[in-house]
């Protein structure tokens, strides 16, 4: 709770709730109890009035902790309630006192007693019929889960139950500051008990014991050890009833549960309970699914449970074409259709459109079959018996029958929603179907009211906002070997899931939309995220091919320098390294060369990468060369010889895909394969780019933002000195060395343009007088110095990211320049490191997050234009501030000032944009 806390998107402290939630419902799972009861302390006990000073050493909550243990107790009271699980609490008296005296009641009636704790004093009421379950705790210092009874009692303290009273009082207790005897250890408290039986025999024969320090221990502390007795030995004859009806087990309640789960964001506790209460009267299916019948194979939907006043979902399969004219009827008629649809594999372009559901409300959906399949096994298991029902599926998307429905998701004028639309469009296209009139994606929704939570899934959504759980992908398909392909689920299945879906997505468009407008982030939905998708659906579908001679090339080559390096490593190590071995690297290193050692962890001397470039920063060879392996290394695994797997076997081309919601600035990501992160730093890395080629007849055109965050800083901040800079043009680094040495431009020397580079942009990140003075090779005195005078040339920088950390503080979020919030919890951290990062996060993210934005909207306009113009020219990628085309010969000039225009004015500000553009044979030619 203190050391690593787990905290909700909105900063609540959950880590006490999250063990406690956790562990009642493992208890109901696994030791299904009859009678169970939770105690707590009430007030102060006699042991405080007997020996003020007991506990008088435990260390005060600061304000801030104090505050989240007390909400802790809260949460776990609310987590009680739901779980019906009764509170007990006895004025005056300790939970402890109160748990033996239910303990010792058990046992008289004949019943099993087990003290869930992990406190080493409920050892002594370990006896027949009385058990301990230590429940463990997880994190770093985790402790398993243990069950303790007579046969292992002794295990833990050394001693038998019955002596573990007097075993506490000779070796006391800091935490409740119980003196013990001073002298007396563990061990030494262990042989006093086997040799004498117990703490008066050893008191009155204290002038036996053959040990000098042990006897006079003894003899000074015997006063001691009596009234550490008294403070360590639980009552068992508390003022409480054992009230077995109150304390016997009952079903949860289940909608309060899920509620309070899904507030404390404990997603995955919360679909554990899903289809779980179906039997308590007042609840209802949230799902009904109609259709043909059994007869059909389309049905046997089992019912989820609805936790909240949204009415059931109404799902009808359609499989008869004939139904098809009044269906599209319906939805032509509707405000709005939210789609659903579902394929036969992962891989989307490889792939058969199996169904797809489409809602008008949040509880009216249809779901039409088109390639569902019995599975194979199933028949063959059948075939003595009667023959299995076929299964009724519509024509393809694409045959005349069907028409009217295709028609229907090509109309613009028919407004359509999704979550992560993107998705379905690729299916619809791969069907043959070019979807259009797109208005709504409820992940996008999610993702500019929070970007920074931690899931934007659809079910995850639906349950913690709608209070609805929902099926996911495995409930339909299973998993691992005994899984099945979505095609052969059946019907009635497959329409449950897909229909949660479709009307999921209405019903969170109603809930989103109310908290969308008071924010004022409809322009940033409506202008930026949704016109998106379009385009990223043209660019995943388009893919960029590969040269695979150049990357042949490449691996052959990677291959004989990394063999070339181990020869120079294990010749400078004197010995063969196992270069995925960090214990035996550390022993080379530090031991045998006696490098010094730069950081420690828990298991020795650290050889990470950051420690290595220190190494080989002070001249060392063999660092140098081991991180010089290790890049080869990732650069051949991970690139040269993975990504020419990527290619599809049908288009020859790789298709990435782009990530809307993957980072909270609303940055674009990339992945499978990720292509944004390939390395340009490096010469071999650089080469990777070289084997990414255009069609025959085109060439590659790249634009890029130049210097677009240091151009941002210029018009959030306002300072005339760094305005003025850009507004003189030419090189800015060299402009704002200039400001800062205090020499004319042409009098900037190299060193000097390399620090103001390297300050520009450690502004940006907001990094501190240590990182700056290790990536410019100065103590970090002159590092404090050097920022300083570039705050004080620029003072404007300085109060814009001052006045971000101030408004992160007192409002929460710090904005873009098109009102994207970016929520910082972290800058309200007790935790020094936790909060600097927050504080980090205030200043670069307006920055990072409006670059962002930016080239989105040149990205927006220039799809556009293509499609306006009718150019052949695409968009391939977009790699943070770079945009890459494939351009016929004959429209390169044409699109060469159609991508600078449109990247240029995407916005304007109190600066001029600048997009260097560059054309090539291949990536890297064009880049360069």
């Amino acid at each position: 709770m203190i050391a690593r806390p787990l905290r909700t998107t909105k900063g609540e402290n959950t880590s006490a709730a999250w063990g406690v939630a956790n562990f009642l419902l493992r208890l109901r799972e696994k030791y299904t109890p009859d009678y169970v009861a939770w105690i707590n302390d009430a007030g102060s006990s006699f042991r405080k009035e007997r020996y003020p000073d007991y506990k008088s050493t435990r260390e005060k909550l600061d304000e801030e902790l104090q505050a989240d243990f007390d909400r802790s107790v809260e949460r776990i009271i609310e987590l009680l309630a739901a779980f019906r699980v009764p509170l007990l609490t006895v004025p005056g008296y300790e939970a402890d006192d109160v748990i033996a005296t239910l303990a010792t009641k058990a046992v008289a009636r004949d019943l099993q007693a087990v003290i869930v704790s992990g406190d080493k004093d409920f050892y002594q009421l370990i006896a027949p019929g009385v058990a301990l379950l230590n429940p463990g705790r997880g994190g770093q210092a985790g402790v398993e889960e243990t069950w303790v009874d007579e046969r292992n009692a002794s295990e833990r303290l050394g001693v038998a139950p019955a002596q573990v009273a007097d075993y506490l009082a000779l070796v006391g207790d800091s935490s409740d500051n119980v003196p013990g005897v001073k002298g007396v250890g563990g061990k030494g408290a262990q042989k006093l008990l086997a040799d004498y039986g117990d703490l008066d025999t050893i008191l009155a024969r204290a002038g036996e014991v053959s040990a000098k320090r042990t006897r006079e221990a003894l003899l000074a502390g015997a006063d001691n050890a009596r009234l550490s007795r008294e403070l360590v030995t639980i009552k068992r004859d508390v003022p409480v009833e054992l009230d077995l009806e109150r304390m016997r087990v009952n079903e949860p309640d289940f909608p309060v549960l899920r509620r309070i789960l899904t507030e404390l964001e404990f997603f995955s506790l919360a679909r554990k309970l899903q289809g779980q209460g179906e039997l308590a009267g007042d609840e209802t299916p949230s799902v009904v699914v109609t259709g043909s019948g059994d007869a059909t194979g389309n049905a046997g939907v089992t019912p989820v449970v609805a936790i909240d006043s949204l009415p059931p979902v109404q799902i009808r399969i359609l499989d008869d074409p004939a139904d098809l004219p009044a269906l599209v009827a319906r939805l032509r008629a509707a405000p709005i259709v939210a789609i659903d649809a579902e394929t036969s594999a992962v891989e989307l372009r490889d792939a058969d459109l199996v169904g797809l559901s489409l809602a008008t409300g949040p509880n009216e959906v249809w779901y039409v079959p088109f390639s569902h399949r019995h599975n194979d096994a199933g028949e063959l298991a059948l075939t003595s018996g009667p023959p299995r029902a076929a299964i009724r599926n519509l024509p393809a998307i694409t045959t005349p029958e069907a028409a009217q429905l295709r028609e229907l998701l090509e109309d613009p004028t028919v407004p359509k929603a999704g979550h992560d639309i993107k998705r379905d469009w690729l299916i619809l296209r791969a069907a043959g179907v070019d979807l259009r009139g797109v208005v709504y994606d409820s992940m996008l929704a999610s993702f500019v009211l929070d970007p920074g939570r931690r899931s934007h899934d659809l079910d995850t959504l639906s349950l913690e906002h709608l209070g609805r759980p929902m099926r996911t992908y495995q409930d339909v398909t299973g998993k691992g070997k005994s899984g099945i392909p979505f095609a052969e689920a059946t019907v009635a299945v497959a329409s449950a899931y897909c229909g949660e879906g479709s009307a999921a997505v209405l019903a969170l468009r109603d809930f989103f939309s109310t908290a969308i407008a008071g924010l004022n982030l409809e322009p940033l939905l409506r202008d930026i995220e949704l016109p998106l998708v379009e385009v990223l659906v043209d660019m995943e579908w388009e893919g960029i091919a590969i040269d695979q001679v150049v990357f042949d090339r490449l691996g052959a080559e990677l291959g004989s320098d990394m063999r070339r390096l181990e020869e120079r490593i294990t010749a400078a190590a004197g010995e063969a390294l196992n270069f995925n071995s960090p214990r035996q690297l550390a022993t080379v290193l530090f031991e045998k060369h006696q490098l010094p050692v730069v950081k420690r962890t828990k298991t020795g001397p650290s050889t990470d990468a950051d420690v290595l470039e220190q190494l080989a920063g002070m001249g060392h060879e063999l660092p140098q060369l081991i991180l010089e392996y290790r890049e080869l290394q990732k650069l051949k695994s991970t690139y040269v010889d993975t990504l020419p797997t990527r290619v599809n076997r049908r288009t020859g081309r790789i298709h990435t895909s782009f990530n809307q919601t993957g980072a909270a600035t609303g940055r674009l990501s990339s992945s499978e394969p990720n292509l944004q992160n390939i390395p340009v730093r490096t010469p071999r890395g650089e080469e990777i780019r070289r084997g990414f080629v255009p069609r025959a007849g085109s060439q590659f055109l790249v634009a890029d933002y130049s210097q677009i965050e240091l151009r941002l800083m210029a018009h959030l901040s306002g300072d005339t000195a760094f305005i003025e800079a850009f507004l003189q043009g030419g090189d800015i680094h060299r402009q704002t060395a200039a400001l800062i040495f205090g020499v004319p431009v042409e009098a900037v020397t190299a060193d000097m343009r390399a620090r103001a580079k390297t300050i520009n942009f450690a502004t940006i990140y907001g990094q501190g007088p240590f990182s700056l003075s290790r990536q410019l090779g100065i103590t970090q005195e002159e590092a404090k110095a050097f920022i300083a005078g570039y705050f004080e040339r620029f003072a404007g920088v300085r109060a814009f990211l001052k006045a971000q950390v101030e408004l992160a503080r007192s409002q929460g979020y710090v904005e873009t320049i098109f009102k994207r919030r970016r929520y910082i919890p972290e800058i309200k951290d007790r935790n020094f490191n936790m909060r600097s990062f927050g504080e980090r996060l205030a200043q670069n993210s307006p920055l990072q997050g409006s670059a962002a934005d930016l080239i989105k909207l040149a990205m927006i306009r220039i799809h556009a234009a293509i499609r306006d113009r009718a150019l052949q020219s695409r968009m391939l990628l977009q790699v943070h501030d770079e945009l890459i085309f494939e351009v016929p010969e004959a429209e390169i000039e044409t699109m060469r000032v159609l991508v600078r225009t449109s990247m240029e004015q995407a916005a304007e500000l109190r600066v001029p944009l600048v997009v260097d553009v560059g054309v090539g044979p291949n990536w890297l030619d064009a880049k360069r």
